[in-house]
This record gives C-alpha cells, structure tokens and sequence, in this order.
C-alpha cells in the first residue's frame, strides 16, 4: 500500500516494510500547518504525566479555554484552577494576578503540599516569569510551588509536554524526604497510569515475586512517594515516552538503574518478571509464577487464538505503546498490516519492526485521510486506537478496540486473556455481516 506522503516533501514519514533491510519513518517533527492530526500540544503532554499526582493543585496560567481542556485526562476529570487570563491581562501583564490566584489556591485548599503551575501559549507570549513568581510563592507560602512552562508552540507533540513535566518532577518533588523503612526488594513504576485496573495487576505479580513499589510515575503517585522514590533500588519503564526521561533523570540524579518491562502479552509479561527476578536474586520464584499462570492461562488463550490466527489488524497509538502492543497481537497469531504512532519515537518503531508483517506501513503523526485510505483500502479485520478514531473504523465497517483500554485490565497474565477475549468480541459481533452484506 502506498500513500500519497510517501512520494512527497514528508516522505520519510511513511514506510513500507519490504524485505529484512529496517527502514523507520521519521518523528518528532512539528505537524505542517493546517493539517489535522491526532497530535496534542506540550501543555496536555504536561497534565497527562502530572494530573494524577495527589495533594497538589494544578493552576492553568492562560485563559479559562486551556484549564477546560486540561481537565478531563485519559477519561478521568480533575479538579483544576486558572488565572483566567484575558486580552487586559495580556496587555498590562498578568503577574500579579497569578500571585494572587496561588494565594486563594491555597487558601481554598490548605491540605495541598504543592502547587503546579502550568505556563500556557499567552503566559509564554507576554513573557510571564513564571519561574520567579514560582520561586517567591514557595517562599511565602511554605509550599512547593512548581512552573511548568508548557507553551503550546513550545515543542512538536505532546511528547515535549511529558519531557517537561518528568524534569519538574525530579527537580522539584522526588528526592525530598526518605521512606520510614525501605524494603530489600524495592522498584518505582515509570509511565505507568493505571488505566482500568493495570497496576493491580503489575503489583499483584510483582508482590508475589517479593518486590514492593515505593512510587508509580503517575498513576498512583503522590508528593510524600515521589518524596522518597529516589529510594528504590530499581526503576522499571512501562512506557518509555513518558518514563524513559523520568529515568535518564532519576539515573544522572540518583544513580538508580533502569530496566524496560512489557506486562502486555504472555510472553512479554513473563520476559518482564525474569528480568526483574535476575535484578534481585529471585529467578526460582519467578519461574513459579510463570509457570502457574501458564496452567491456568493457556489453554484459554489457545482457543482465543484459533479465532483470531491470521486475522489482519492495524494499530494507530499515542507513543510508545505501538512497539511493545505490536508483539501482543502477533502472539495472538494476528498479522500486524499497519502500525502508527501520533508522537513515536525512533525505538519505538524499531521494537514495532520485526512483528509487522511484509508489506505492512509504519507512519508517524498520520492524518486522518492516511487512516481512511488504510481502512478503505485494506479492509483489516481489526482497528485499534484512540476514541478519536472509534467512529472513522465504523464508518467503513471496520471493527474497533480502544486502547487505551476503557473495560477491564489489559496488563499481567490475567490481563492478557482480557485483551484477547475483547478483540475477539469485537471482531465476531454479528453487526459486521450486517455491515458487508449492505
């Protein structure tokens, strides 16, 4: 399949796998003005990494719209607080109000231990000093109060916005205090946000396999964890877009070593614990759980995978989920035909590669005719993506899983049969031979 990108001025945006030679589409280059994409701006990259954090405050420094929109993250809503700046205060400044509005925050909201400040485009165009302001309130108020210049025109993607956030982070939270009695067999979670149940999941195995999580980046992190999280002897990158940073930050901070974990799909899963079990000297009692989970979980996924061998799917993510969500699907037996990412990076395309089938497209920040022409063109048997693109599947009769997953946990062994048993549903509902039959 050849899209029209690829014989233009973005070629290198758009591959096509052909024979063992590894060509990777180019990323983290700004969208071209007035093309649409999926893509999100530095500021909402921000609030998705720091949104979850407990006992802070979120203040929006722009206009009331920006605050909206940062609101509702992964289909959660959170309480969030702006300065509502308007065109008086672009002329005149808006300094003194965003003084003021830390000082009602925190008069509002007295059990908050720090306070985050987002910069927004029209707090970045005037030239607001968000950093000193920031720097004054932590003195007069005895709270931690955090700038996070985010401007929108700041960076490519959103991408940029989980870089920022993961540097505040490690400057101005972790690190501050020290755990009461830290555990032998301690890790932290980086990029990691609980979606429907997922780190239940991953703690669940890794409390059996003896190791304990001081802090999870950020799905249930909060300033007292992330005040002790330097702590831990490990860091474990779920996701390396929104974790990778955070750990190249904590190792040069801290010196605590990393290691990349998959808890998506058997094999990765089961990969995941031996490495983390090779760490700490505990290879015996990871086998034990590997092995137990096999027994009870095989022969469940054996028959999910007799309905869904050879079905042909396309995968259409934020980051880096598209590597390591690639391999779920081919140990499924499926045949990954497409595979994009609005904001991936290049290790994310190279851990895609090899579990994309021959002639299959790897493309970053696709637009939306590049999504309809796949799904006009190669018809898959499956569509996978974020609920941006639920209704363009079902406009060409293409059935449709969202990931992140809305339901039920996709993470660990358990979790994995979860994964199938949906894809499965989706792709035998009765509606599509409705559908095809029009």
């Amino acid at each position: 399949m050849r899209y029209p990108a690829e014989n233009g001025c973005q070629a290198a945006r758009v591959c096509t796998k052909a024979g063992r030679a590894m060509r990777l589409p180019a990323c983290g280059s700004p969208t071209v003005p007035g093309v649409i994409t999926s893509r999100a701006c530095p500021y909402y990259g921000a609030r998705w990494l720091l949104a979850p954090v407990k006992e802070t405050l979120h203040l929006v420094h722009g206009p009331v719209g920006c605050a909206y929109y940062g609101q509702t993250v992964r289909r959660k809503s959170y309480r969030i607080l702006s300065t509502a700046l308007d065109e008086k205060d672009v002329v005149f400044g808006g300094d003194t109000k965003l003084v003021r509005a830390v000082r009602e925050a925190l008069r509002l909201f007295p059990d908050a231990r720090a306070v985050f400040v987002y910069g927004c485009c029209v707090a970045g165009l005037t030239g607001a000093d968000l950093a000193g302001i920031c720097r004054l309130a932590t003195r007069a108020t005895g709270r931690t109060v955090v700038p996070v210049s985010c401007a929108g025109f700041g960076g490519a993607s959103q991408g940029d916005g989980h870089d920022l956030a993961a540097d505040v982070l490690v400057r101005f939270l972790v690190g501050r205090t020290s755990p009461a009695a830290p555990a032998s067999y301690t890790v932290n979670l980086l990029g990691e946000f609980d979606v429907a149940g997922d780190l239940q999941e991953i703690k669940m195995l890794l409390n059996q396999l003896g190791v304990s999580v001081l802090c999870t980046f950020t799905g249930e992190a909060s300033v007292t964890s992330l005040g002790y999280a330097h702590a831990a002897a490990l860091n474990l990158v779920h996701c390396q877009r929104t974790g990778g940073s955070l750990a190249e930050a904590m190792t040069k901070a801290f010196g605590t070593p990393a290691l990349k974990v998959n808890f998506f799909g058997f094999a990765a899963t089961a990969a995941s614990l031996r490495a983390v079990a090779a760490h700490f000297g505990r290879e015996e009692a990871a086998e034990q759980i590997i092995r137990a989970a096999e027994t009870r979980v095989e022969p469940v996924l054996a028959e999910l995978r007799r309905h869904l061998a050879g079905r042909r799917v396309g995968l259409y993510f934020g980051g880096s989920r598209v590597g390591s969500m690639a391999a779920a699907y081919r140990e499924l037996g499926m045949e990954v035909v497409w595979a994009g990412a609005q904001f991936g990076q290049q290790e994310d395309y190279a851990a895609a590669w090899p579990d994309v089938a021959d002639g299959g497209v790897l493309l970053d920040d696709a637009r939306q005719f590049e999504i309809e022409k796949f799904l006009c063109q190669a018809q898959p048997d499956l569509f996978v993506g974020g609920v941006r693109e639920r209704f363009l599947a079902y406009k060409y009769g293409v059935p449709f899983t969202v990931f992140p997953q809305e339901g039920k946990p996709y993470a660990g062994f358990t979790g994995f049969i979860n994964f199938a048993q949906d894809i499965w549903r989706a792709v035998a509902s009765p509606v599509w031979r409705l559908v095809h039959s029009q």
